[in-house]
């Protein structure tokens, strides 16, 4: 089996000799696939589809590739606490061995976070803005995308894609019935190719920044999931409590959006 040939790996490493060791990102590469992965410095690779990541540094990425049953589900530990992530190849980076208050502490944490079966997990991406207001997508292929991409775009509240798609539509119609046909192929083609990029690039247009990739096996464990890493991000559709909100902080973030708004406006008046 491929998790067999990955326990399997011998090593001359002498950290290999005092006990468990855990395989740490040192530094991300501009255009790595571990930034793609919103994957940061100090993230600590604990498991691949459940099974401890035994190998050594150097064999790492060299086990990923050569791994049978992609994409495989990561297991990360990043600021005391745990997710899971899907990857389908190596991660490109540098990386360098846990220190041992880091694997004193995924030790004494392990017991508390349960990996289920890759299977039950979806990808998701959240996107958060300044008032740590969050878009929480799969990125998981969608059928209602391809076959009705209107009512896919209202399902996700995007609506200046969904203004210009039914201008569209109603054009086409105007103009002759079979090229309304034609322009509806068309999209549903695209949007069958683009779902997780047209997603991600309506949230940028809004103001909102990549945050977070990883994978959970519903919306709301994926909301939980969130919730630990920022006590305080709001969700539209919120499955989880409405974190206490701070006015001092709300004030001081309308505040510096309105300076920078002006700021743009500015620069495109001058």
């Amino acid at each position: 089996m491929a998790e067999d040939s990955i326990n399997q790996i011998p090593t001359d490493d002498p950290l290999r000799d005092k006990g468990t060791t855990f395989i740490a990102i040192e530094t991300v590469g501009r255009l790595s696939y571990a930034r793609e992965l919103r994957l940061k410095p100090d993230d600590v690779i604990v498991a691949l589809d459940g099974n401890p990541i035994t190998c050594d540094i150097d064999k790492f990425d060299e086990t990923v590739n050569s791994y049978a049953e992609m994409p495989a589900l990561l297991t990360i530990f990043r600021k005391d606490e745990f997710f899971e992530i899907f990857i389908s190849e190596s991660l490109q980076c540098s990386y360098k061995y846990a220190s041992d208050e880091e694997i004193e502490t995924i030790i004494g944490k392990q017991p508390e976070h349960e990996i289920g079966p890759k299977e039950s997990y979806y990808g998701f991406e959240a996107l958060r803005d300044m008032r740590r207001r969050v878009r929480l997508f799969r990125t998981d292929y969608s059928p209602y995308a391809t076959i009705a991409p209107v009512f896919w775009l209202l399902y996700n509240n995007m609506w200046s894609p969904l203004f210009v798609v039914l201008v569209t539509y109603a054009v086409s119609a105007l103009i002759n019935p079979i090229l309304l046909m034609l322009v509806y192929v068309l999209l549903s083609i695209y949007f069958h190719k683009a779902q997780t990029v047209l997603m991600r690039s309506y949230g940028v247009y809004l103001d909102y920044t990549c945050w977070f990739v990883f994978a959970e096996r519903s919306t709301r464990k994926a909301q939980e999931r969130l919730r630990r890493f920022d006590e305080k991000c709001r969700f539209s559709f919120s499955y989880v409590p409405e974190p206490t909100v701070d006015e001092k902080e709300e004030a001081r973030v309308a505040a510096l959006m309105k300076e920078v708004r002006a700021e743009l406006d500015a620069e495109a008046n001058g």
